[in-house]
């Protein structure tokens, strides 16, 4: 029989499927030990599919086979080559995504020699040694040594590194029928043990010391004397989090329940795909939670994706509130134990319901009922890093491959997704209202160059500082958002203009005032910050712009008694960082909580009642086609933070640019209009969702080969792309915007082509994947990105 094999490989050139033969039947999903290359180095791969006949006279064998049953299922094979074709993403990497955490470790091999010997390397291997580190002390090939070990010179033995560690726990009980002899009345500790066994059974270890007040020397004498034994147990470790409160079902309101009822209507029917499009404080959870319930009771299990960890605590106490101990939580901040005990426990179908980030949707559920995908405009749903991939379009592939439906939710729809309703491949559903029947709150667009012509230099509008005095005597809690975090945007000297920039990027290095340093936010270098200018000498050295940093310490100096606490990514880097927010907030230890994007969604705190917006204007400035709707969306998300309970919210959004079209959408929170007046102009300027984008990138350590390399790459693909008749439209070859990070020089090419037709993606991975070869590329490295978030 002749299986397909994926080895680990961190190369392009081995990012390929293997034939191997094996005389039994291998189910795909299971991990087997093969020879690889001239000197048949043993490889771990991973069986992923059957081959019935083969070209080729000889072929290698397969060694060993390491699992009885597969570690991975069909499905998640077939995510795996669904993303290699969506994304043209390499497939060792694809697969990597999909396996356990851990599991797919490598295997290492290790050479001994028994006998006596004067020879160097013989008396390097008296002890046990591994190939590489016999590779750094001797010139010797692997092949040499593999005839050395069918001589018989040479043992040779392989291990299988292993990043994981398995908890366990020993427990303590008395042997059945043990001799009671042996129990001395003179040796009272071990007597005082024996009679609480006796009474309590089987016990913790640790537990019966510190209930018996005895040491393990006692415990010890007991087994030699064969009157207890001790058993290792594995057990799953438990993730740290508090008890749930019970969370009560909520009778739907008309709005959830014409939408409850239209997806089950529909789901007859065999439509599956909808987007829920609720205000503010609609209710979309309690209806997550309803569709998760009915799943649930017909025997299936759900997955709830949330963009950023930050909502996960809340969301994870609603569910768990309602469905205690069916709950699992996977996040990049869980260690990778953490992870592989929730993986396991999926898998094994004890959690019904899995909650987390992007990566939560490879969740190894079986039977899965119900998809959903909170807050499902956030482009953090998409990595740009290997595997590239659309967590929602792999929501997609798995909702078609469990026939079960799919919900997209947002107060704010991408355009891309509203879009598809009007074609009814998505089936639109709306809640138009708060589900507690609280008005939307009252927001006031400041225009802040009428407050600097009023002398008004500060962070804060007029309005918006009386707002939060208010806001302090009412003991009411504010949110103040600016999305850009550190102290100050730059350092400049004013008397030559010198700006300190990353001595490795093109950018001007951002202040941290409470590290003391200048900070990279690409590369992540940092250096002190001068006092001089190392231009001119001179001490005139001014900071400019402003980060939460400074808004932070703004805040204080306004309002001295307040209870301030600031959220970003250099405050909340402990993962219970997030959960240890959400209960300040709750208790009210909290008066203004200042944030960048991380406040601007899915936290609901009833006692929010004013929002400041202080910069609307920064992600107009991004310099890409999503940045208006970016902006409408950030002003909508974080404008409805305010006044979710019983009081009413203001908000105060302050910008340079108050008629912008997208500022007054998000005053009003009318999607509608804001829609119909971005469509038009991606389709005018050919943006999704009427063309894909395709960016492709070289990288180097010097300019001119660089632009040499993006020159070559062009030609080759324009080529091709002629060729076979794709209509596609070429930016290109330029430099990237940010030309320079990390000492690699960066040149780029913009491909747009029109929606509806994939041929160009055959082309791209014919040319990416086999011609591209016909070009040197030592030292280089190349990417490329489908319909890209990051434009710099």
């Amino acid at each position: 029989m002749f299986f397909q094999v994926l080895l680990k490989n961190k190369t392009k050139v081995t990012d390929r499927l293997y034939t191997y033969s094996y005389d039994k039947n291998i189910k795909n999903g299971c991990r087997v030990i093969v020879p690889f290359g001239k000197g048949n180095k043993k490889r771990m791969g991973i069986v992923v599919g059957t081959v019935e006949e083969i070209e080729f006279d000889k072929i290698k064998s397969i060694e060993k086979v390491l699992d009885e049953e597969p570690i991975l299922n069909e499905e998640l094979i077939s995510i795996a080559f669904f993303m290699v074709e969506e994304y043209l993403s390499d497939l060792s990497s694809a697969m990597q995504t999909v396996l356990p955490p851990g599991n797919f470790s490598e295997i290492v091999e290790y050479f001994y020699y028994e006998g006596d010997s004067k020879e160097d390397l013989l008396i390097y291997l008296k002890e046990r040694r591994s190939w590489e580190e016999i590779q750094i002390k001797f010139s010797i090939s692997h092949l040499e040594l593999m005839e050395r070990v069918k001589k018989g010179e040479l043992e040779f033995f392989l291990e299988r590194k292993n990043s994981l560690s398995e908890k366990k726990i020993r427990i303590v009980r008395l042997i059945q029928d043990y001799n009671k002899d042996l129990v001395s009345s003179r040796a009272v500790a071990q007597k005082r043990v024996v009679d609480y066994l006796e009474e309590k059974g089987e016990i913790l270890y640790e537990n019966l010391l510190r209930e018996t007040n005895t040491s393990s020397t006692v415990v010890s004498a007991l087994l030699e004397k064969k009157i207890i034994e001790v058993e290792e147990r594995k057990v799953f470790r438990k993730i740290a989090e508090d008890k749930p409160e019970n969370y009560e079902k909520i009778k739907f309101n008309d709005e959830q329940k014409k939408a409850f009822q239209k997806i089950t209507e529909l789901r007859k029917q065999g439509k599956n795909k909808f987007l829920l499009q609720g205000v503010t404080g609609s209710g979309k959870t309690e209806l997550y939670l309803q569709l998760v319930e009915k799943a649930i009771n017909e025997g299936k299990g759900a997955i709830v994706l949330v963009p950023e960890i930050s909502l996960t605590p809340q969301t994870i106490a609603r569910f768990s509130g309602r469905f205690p101990g069916m709950v699992a939580v996977l996040h990049s901040r869980l260690s990778v134990n953490e992870r592989f005990d929730q993986w396991k426990q999926i898998q094994t179908g004890h959690f019904k319901i899995i909650i987390g980030a992007r990566s939560a949707i490879f969740a190894p559920v079986k039977d899965l009922g119900l998809i959903v995908v909170d807050e499902e405009h956030e482009l953090s749903y998409i990595s740009e890093k290997n595997p590239k991939y659309d967590a929602i379009e792999v929501a997609e592939f798995r909702s078609r491959y469990h026939n079960c439906p799919i919900i997209l939710g947002s107060a704010t729809p991408s355009i891309e997704h509203y879009f598809k309703t009007k074609g009814n491949e998505y089936h639109l559903l709306e809640l138009k209202k708060r589900a507690n029947k609280t008005a939307l709150p009252e927001v006031h667009i400041v225009d802040m160059r009428e407050e600097m012509k009023n002398g008004n230099f500060s962070m804060f509008s007029e309005a918006l500082q009386e707002g939060i005095a208010e806001n302090l005597e009412k003991n009411e809690q504010s949110i103040l958002f600016l999305n850009k975090r550190g102290h100050s945007s730059y350092i400049f000297c004013r008397r030559c203009g010198y700006v300190m920039e990353c001595d490795h990027c093109d950018v001007a290095m951002t202040y941290h005032k409470r590290q003391g340093r200048l900070v990279c936010h690409l590369c992540g270098r940092t250096k002190i910050k001068e006092n001089v200018c190392p231009n001119c000498g001179s001490k005139a050295i001014k900071e400019f712009g402003a980060g939460t940093e400074k808004l932070e310490e703004e805040t204080r100096t306004a309002f001295p008694e307040a209870k301030i606490l600031r959220i970003d990514s250099d405050t909340m880097t402990h993962k219970d960082s997030y959960n240890q927010l959400y209960k300040k907030m709750k208790n009210h230890e909290v008066d203004i909580l200042i944030g960048t994007q991380m406040i601007a969604k899915g936290m609901d705190f009833s006692a929010v009642t004013l929002v400041g917006v202080i910069a609307a204007d920064i992600s107009l400035n991004q310099g890409n086609y999503r940045a208006s709707e970016r902006t409408f969306q950030l002003l909508t998300q974080v404008a409805g933070r305010a006044g979710r309970g019983d009081l009413k919210g203001k908000v105060f959004i302050q910008s340079y640019k108050p008629d912008h079209y997208a500022i007054q959408a998000g005053r009003h929170q009318d999607f509608q209009d804001f829609y119909e007046e971005e469509i038009q102009k991606r389709k005018q300027f050919k943006y999704p969702p009427f063309y894909n984008l395709v960016n492709i990138k070289v990288f180097h350590g010097n300019r001119y080969r660089t632009r040499e390399k993006i020159f070559e790459v062009s030609k080759l693909l324009q080529k091709e792309l002629l060729a076979s008749g794709v209509e596609f439209y070429l930016s290109g070859p330029n430099p990237c915007p940010v030309e320079w990070i990390n000492n690699f020089y960066r040149f780029e090419i913009n491909y747009k082509f029109p929606k509806g037709n994939d041929e160009y993606k055959k082309v791209l991975k014919r040319v990416l994947n086999d011609n591209i070869y016909k070009i040197d590329w030592k030292n280089y490295r190349m990417t490329m990105t489908m319909n890209p978030v990051n434009f710099y």
